[in-house]
């Protein structure tokens, strides 16, 4: 029986051995796109059983691992749209899912093409049909094609134009919902400016005043606003709206400034 179990250990251990040298080699020969392949998107929503939003999450918990593995091995993450059409199909109403591939489109460890830029807008132009009002993704989409993309378009001055128009449209609303760096209101108007679109310059500045709470922002907006209108009209401006702040800050401060207006314009009830 001793005997036996000898046998069969050494026989054990010597096929280990020999098999361990060529799955060395296949997993030495394959790179992590070769392991990180999804199935199509059809065979996806059939596995899901109907869960489909719990599939989704799955998939996005796996595409985080493939894009660390890719950035650590210096691989060309070339499945990385695959995934995030394997998320959006499966749940078009996961935003997150949007927002990530506006990053991992763009950011890779080596260089981006053109065909990365092209996809990566497809999949937030999505995201932005599904999220009108999110000013974020508002936000990405247009400042994807304005610093992304028109610059590749030196050859191609007349889709460039069409470009950078979508781009500041996009960007203009994006402010109007909060969203975007601090900057981004002048830097619309700059663009405006640019475009000869002074009405609509001032339109952006004024109507963007209010909302704004960064003290050099709001400055930049008053100066900006003294060039294109004249300093007695700018000033008339923003006495008008300083009195508005404070009237707001004495009165309803932990209220939004669009309700304090509601409520101040309201007749005052009879005793």
């Amino acid at each position: 029986m001793f005997r036996t179990l000898v046998i069969v250990a050494v026989l054990a251990s010597g096929t280990w051995a020999l098999r361990q040298r060529p799955m060395s080699r296949l997993l030495a020969m394959q790179s992590y796109e070769d392991i990180y392949v999804l199935p199509p998107v059809p065979w996806l929503s059939l596995a899901s059983l109907g869960h489909r939003s719990a599939l989704a999450d799955l998939v996005w918990l796996k595409s985080l691992v493939y894009v660390g593995d890719e950035f650590r091995e210096h691989g060309s993450l070339r499945n990385v749209f695959r995934y995030a059409e394997s998320m959006v199909s499966l749940d078009p109403h996961f935003r997150r899912a949007y927002e990530w591939i506006g990053v991992a489109g763009l950011y890779k460890p080596d260089e981006v093409t053109d065909e990365d830029i092209e996809e990566t807008i497809f999949f937030l132009r999505r995201g932005v049909r599904q999220f009108p009002d999110d000013g974020e993704l508002l936000w990405d989409l247009g400042a994807t094609l304005a610093y992304e993309l028109a610059p590749r378009l030196r050859e191609e001055l007349e889709r460039r134009e069409e470009v950078e128009r979508e781009a500041t449209d996009l960007m203009i609303e994006a402010a109007r919902r909060g969203a975007g760096p601090p900057w981004l209101t002048i830097a619309n108007v700059t663009q405006l400016k640019e475009s000869g679109e002074m009405e609509r310059a001032i339109q952006h500045l004024e109507e963007m005043y209010p909302q704004v709470k960064n003290p050099a922002v709001r400055e930049e907006i008053g100066l900006q606003l003294e060039q294109l209108r004249g300093r007695a009209e700018a000033e008339a401006f923003l006495h008008v709206n300083q009195d508005f702040d404070r009237r707001w800050q004495e009165n309803y401060p932990w209220i939004p400034q669009g309700l304090f207006l509601l409520v101040e314009d309201s007749p005052t009830p009879a005793e």
